[in-house]
């Protein structure tokens, strides 16, 4: 073994191995660490923004759920996708907490109130390719009852 290791060609190959796998440690040891976004907002209306179709909804917003163990409600079918509620969309596919989420709009539906906060506006939530999407009341993210920066829904 020994005898191999000793060949120029062997030699240089495990001199690169061992020098990517220092420079990935240190790319990875290097990289920053993101801010907490700003704290959640007592309900406010803002400034309505761009609407968005179903079809076009391809940017992804990222947001943060301030809560523990919110439901993501399926919602790409049926009375959901008109008025998101807790009736209209009762199937919870996973549950999130105290994490960043991706959303892709916004749309009106069941008044949601907790801990001091209430809100009638609905994030439609990126779940993953290939994966059923759903929605989360805006009342567990953190921002404004209507949501600055996110877009609203126009289907």
């Amino acid at each position: 073994m020994a005898r191999n290791a000793s060949r120029p060609g062997l030699k240089r190959a495990a001199m690169m191995l061992a020098a990517t796998s220092a420079l990935g440690a240190s790319v990875i040891a290097a990289a920053p660490a993101q801010a907490a976004p700003a704290q959640a907002a007592p309900v406010q209306q803002a400034a309505a923004p761009q609407a968005v179709g179903k079809q076009s909804a391809n940017q992804i917003v990222w947001v943060y759920v301030w809560a523990t163990n919110v439901n993501v409600r399926r919602g790409n079918t049926g009375a959901c996708t008109d008025y998101p509620s807790t009736g209209n969309c009762p199937i919870i596919i996973r549950k999130v907490s105290k994490q960043e989420i991706g959303v892709y709009c916004q749309k009106r539906g069941q008044p949601v109130s907790d801990s001091g906060y209430s809100s009638e506006w609905w994030s439609y939530v990126y779940n993953g390719a290939y994966q059923p999407s759903g929605f989360v009341s805006n009342v567990y993210i953190r921002g404004k009852a209507h949501l600055d920066g996110v877009p609203d829904c126009t289907w």
